[in-house]
């Protein structure tokens, strides 16, 4: 068989101006532009100049062999290069193969890429049914040799293997390929039943038929691609916006799910994160096959990756997610074919890629907003319980007042009756009315300090760890002795830090620690454990309680430091949490909650650690001794009370003498000689510091007794700078107040 190569040199094509200028067709139409640009506007020049050419060729007065010539180029120039279905131009250039090279066989083939052979689109010279179906693998036969190598081969007297074309033989066959880009993509094969060659003028022909189709081809590529990358910006634009309010993993599996139709792939990977927060997300393939996949993207990762391998994955794009200077992770773009990835698909992947690093920094920074608004929130909500406790001071001060100032002269009469009554029945009575007098005293008392206010001046080094001993002591009468009562167990365990040191007030802070564990106490009717641990958290200091008991629902958890608030015993006053609110929030503390219904409750008290313990400021003692009788004046404007002490005093021998306010008491003490001053601190127009300090100005020696409802919680420094000497806290008893009163002389006489 005699076989020979047609190149690109031999015979000239007429995609070229050479082709052109031998033609004659140069002021016509520029064959080699309408080639390089198939547009709508080339279509409509080529079809111009095949009418102007077929006038002309109907009109000069040339020789019959050439006016053949012209209308062979003719019937290829109307072949459209643009504007065409492949099918049909596959149909019209079999055509002119047909009719203008005389062929008695031609036909077209298409390479699939899917299959890796060449398929028969349309044909002719060869029964259609028989012909369906026919392929050819490349490098076999004229055919598959042309595709593979890649240029023009012509035989004569071939003797095909293939049985249509043995059926049908040709005495000469030429095989073109069809390129696009400079690849081949398919074959135009033309065969005669006589050994007659194509001549050079007949290759001329050939081939400027093939560009034509070349042509067309490269348009219906780039009208494809078009349409591939529309159908892309379509398919990104339904992208669900970026891990705002759906989890990030699902967000980026949606992503995955776009990228598999973005790029045509099996399957997509995205991995994203560093150390332990790592998201995971994929389309296409199981989740469990995720753990294997690096989060990088500048790890090695091939089709030979076992994570790969597992999928039957041929192809594989890999697409760092990159955001501004950072690399967050990685995607990657699996197929189960061998395919080789175009840069319209690189590209597409990157912008999916882009997508995904958005969806990251999206959730990201609603994850730093949210926790900032939860910030916000907490700091509002401290905020709240301020103002809360800060209307209810402006209330209860007053009322805390007058109730002591009531419960005074209460306790003090009863007190007094109890000394003259007789009958048993009586005296029980007035027991009972004292009893429940010294509790109302305990709840105002209780209140005050939720509502007072304390500088950090007079707060000192406390160790935590010795408090909680002695208060588990404490209140084990409570919470061993009453629960074992009531037939349950409550177990006590502490776990204690080696040396933990707040700065505050140690009797404060007792009572804080005692209300905590009381209300775990009352959480648990069927008993359990509670337990109370210390660590350091510098520069905080943790004080935590946790119980087994019956929990806490999220609407009672927001209320559970609202004054008299309370889902106990009636019993409750419901100020224990609120105290303590109170008493931490003094201490520049915090309270953190924890609570589940049914899985107990977890307070955890937040200190400033202080670097040693210490001993607080104290008043100051009066020396021992006790002097019988001496000068007082009372100085008291609630007149009962008045009347209450100086009945009191007289019966104990004290010579007294009563004052209804703090400035006719000066006038008093100005006018007489008085051994000791007792004065009531809240008084209209001249307080009890104000007589204090005018006391110690005009007679230093005299002690100064102050009365007040607020003595647990007053400043000593600041008393003792006004020139107060001893306080007498309401409500009192009266053998308080002779005591007080003793070491009152006492100190006189020292002085």
């Amino acid at each position: 068989m005699a076989t020979r190569a047609i190149d690109g040199s031999s015979p000239p094509s007429y995609n070229s101006p050479n082709a052109e200028s031998a033609l004659g067709l140069r002021a016509v139409c520029p064959l080699g532009t309408l080639a390089r640009r198939p547009t709508r506007l080339a279509a409509v020049l080529v079809a111009r100049a095949s009418r102007t050419l077929s006038a002309h060729v109907e009109q000069w007065p040339v020789p019959d062999i050439e006016r053949s010539a012209l209308s062979d180029l003719d019937a290829v120039l109307t072949i459209p290069a643009c504007g065409i279905e492949v099918a049909e131009l596959y149909g019209l250039v079999v055509d002119r193969v047909h009719r203008v090279l005389s062929a008695d066989r031609a036909a077209v083939f298409e390479f699939d890429r899917p299959s890796g052979t060449l398929i028969l689109k349309t044909s002719r010279g060869f029964p259609h049914d028989e012909a369906a179906g026919w392929t050819v693998t490349p490098g076999e036969g004229l055919i598959g040799k042309a595709f593979q190598d890649n240029r023009t081969l012509s035989v004569a007297n071939a003797t095909d293997d293939h049985p249509l074309l043995a059926r049908f033989p040709a005495a000469f066959e030429t095989a073109t390929p069809l390129r696009v880009d400079g690849e081949a993509i398919g074959v135009l094969y033309l065969g005669r039943r006589t050994a007659r060659p194509l001549s050079a003028e007949e290759f001329r022909l050939l081939h400027l038929l093939v560009d034509r189709c070349n042509t067309a081809l490269v348009y219906q590529r780039l009208l494809a691609r078009l349409g591939r990358q529309t159908e892309r910006l379509h398919q990104l634009m339904a992208v669900p916006a970026a891990g705002v309010r759906e989890p990030l993993a699902l967000t980026l599996a949606q992503t995955c799910e776009a990228g598999c139709l973005v790029l045509g792939v099996a399957a997509a990977v995205v991995v994203v994160g560093e150390g332990d927060e790592v998201v995971r997300a994929c389309h296409g393939l199981d989740a469990a096959a995720l753990a294997g996949w690096p989060v990088r993207s500048d790890q090695a990762l091939t089709v030979d990756h076992p994570s790969v391998g597992a999928l039957g994955a041929l192809a594989i794009l890999t697409v760092p997610i990159r955001m501004r200077d950072r690399t967050l992770g990685a995607a990657y773009f699996l197929d189960r074919t061998e395919r080789r990835f175009t840069p319209d698909e690189i590209r597409a992947g990157e912008v999916v890629g882009a997508l995904m690093a958005a969806a990251v920094e999206n959730a990201r920074a609603f994850e730093e907003t949210r926790a900032a608004l939860q910030q916000l929130s907490a700091a509002q909500e401290q905020l709240i319980q301020a103002e809360k406790a800060r209307a209810l001071a402006d209330v209860a001060g007053g009322i805390a007042h007058e109730f002591n100032n009531l419960l005074a002269i209460i306790l003090g009469k009863t007190q007094l009756a109890l000394e003259r009554a007789d009958g048993a029945g009586v005296r029980d009575d007035l027991t009972v009315i004292e009893e429940t007098a010294w509790r109302a005293a305990d709840t105002v008392r209780r209140l005050l300090a939720f509502v007072a206010t304390r500088g950090d001046e007079e707060m000192a080094p406390v160790d935590l760890n010795a408090l909680t001993q002695d208060v588990v002591t404490f209140t084990r009468a409570l919470w061993k002795d009453d629960a074992e009562a009531r037939g349950v167990k409550i177990e006590v365990v502490m776990e204690l830090a080696d040396v933990v040191t707040v700065r505050g007030i140690a009797t404060e802070l007792r009572e804080a620690l005692t209300n905590v564990i009381l209300n775990a106490i009352d959480a648990m009717a069927r008993g359990g454990r509670i337990t109370i641990r210390t660590c350091r958290r510098d520069p905080w200091v943790e004080l935590t309680v946790s119980d087994t008991g019956d929990g806490m629902p999220r609407d009672v958890q927001s209320r559970i430091f609202d004054p008299f608030f309370t889902t106990r015993s009636p019993q409750r006053a419901g100020l224990g949490l609120s105290v303590v609110h109170g008493i931490i929030g003094r201490h520049r503390g915090r309270i953190e909650v924890r609570s589940e219904e049914g899985r107990g409750t977890t307070l955890t008290l937040v200190l400033p650690e202080a670097p040693a313990a210490s001993g607080a400021y104290s008043m100051p003692s009066a020396p021992a001794g006790r002097r019988a009788t001496g000068t007082v004046l009372v100085i008291e404007d609630e007149e009962h009370l008045r009347r209450m002490l100086l009945e009191t005093l007289a019966g104990a021998g004290h010579s007294v003498e009563g004052a209804a306010n703090g400035l006719e008491g000066l006038a008093r003490f100005q006018r007489g000689a008085f051994d000791v001053v007792i004065t009531d601190l809240s008084m209209p127009e001249c307080s009890g510091l104000d007589v204090a300090r005018a006391v110690k100005k005009m007679r230093p020696e005299t002690p100064v007794v102050m009365i007040t409802g607020w003595g647990d919680v007053m400043n000593p420094e600041r008393m003792g700078d006004s020139g107060v000497d001893l306080m007498l806290v309401k409500p009192f008893k009266m053998e308080r107040v002779l005591a007080v009163l003793d070491d009152a002389l006492a100190l006189r006489s020292s002085r």
